[in-house]
């Protein structure tokens, strides 16, 4: 079984257990970012994975999702951020953002709120995220850099946490990533993934027993304080509830209202890991 984990801090909480060899599985654990782990899925390098939600979106039809699991925040969250010389309220038409990640979830985020709260529409360019260019009017960062920049941040530039700003909106969570496996490889051999999902669950539930555990390792691989590893690890969410369903479904809706899906969010098709533990037991 090859299993992909992502390779900021925030999905230490569900997969450290497995990683650290606390949650014994019979798997490879691959690490990357969340656009790699996408690529690796879709050319069936992984079997089971985080996978971004708009990449999901984009290949729903190939895809099933764990019933349980995704990453995402019911309030803010603190590693989405725009970084601008001026309230995201204040931004012009065009506005330049620069955006130092990879994948299109974030950056189709803050479309969606430039374009239908706010009735702009700014310019994305890929620019690094270490610095912040004065040729720029905004910075978008993620996961681990966007923690870093809260701290460079203060005092200097307005910080939007994106997540809150959805939340104030829209009254629903965000989702950013659910785990997702291909329903061909599902359907060859069940088994195997009901094994996964159980060895998952353990691990979450080792890393909800274990939070200095996870702390620790999440401060040894950012030098972050444990003050904000706590504080960005109680503003996630890793179930997908009916709460974050519905948020993730808006989410996709307006993204293809804005033309940058193809189409509305359909089911989310469940892998069928109840009879295929009944099959196993």
């Amino acid at each position: 079984m090859r299993l992909g984990s992502i390779g900021y801090i925030n999905s230490l909480p569900v997969d450290w257990g497995l990683l650290s060899g606390a949650v014994p599985l019979n798997a490879e654990m691959i690490q990357g970012p969340p656009a790699l782990l996408n690529a690796k899925l879709g050319k069936g390098e992984l079997d089971l994975s985080p996978v971004s939600a708009f990449w999901y979106a984009q290949n729903q039809a190939d895809l099933a999702v764990l019933p349980d699991f995704a990453i995402g925040s019911r309030s803010g969250v603190l590693s989405v951020l725009l970084v601008s010389r001026q309230p995201l309220s204040r931004l012009g038409e065009g506005a330049r953002v620069a955006f130092g990640g990879e994948g299109r979830t974030t950056p189709a985020l803050l479309e969606i709120l430039c374009r239908f709260r706010y009735g702009v529409r700014p310019r994305i360019e890929t620019a690094p995220a270490s610095s912040f260019p004065e040729s720029y009017d905004a910075l978008l960062t993620i996961g681990d850099e966007a923690l870093l920049w809260r701290e460079r941040a203060e005092g200097r530039f307005t910080v939007t946490d994106l997540a809150e700003e959805w939340r104030a909106w829209t009254g629903l969570p965000i989702v950013f990533a659910v785990w997702a496996a291909r329903r061909a490889d599902v359907a060859r051999n069940p088994e195997r993934f009901a094994a996964a999902h159980e060895a998952l669950r353990r691990s979450r539930q080792w890393g909800a027993e274990h939070p200095d555990d996870v702390a620790r390792e999440a401060m040894r691989r950012t030098g972050l304080s444990r003050g904000t590893v706590d504080s960005y690890f109680l503003a996630l969410s890793y179930d997908f509830g009916a709460k974050m369903r519905e948020g993730l479904r808006l989410y996709l809706d307006y993204a293809a209202k804005a033309g940058l899906l193809a189409s509305p969010a359909g089911e989310f098709e469940e892998i069928g890991l109840a009879s295929a533990g009944k099959k196993g037991a």
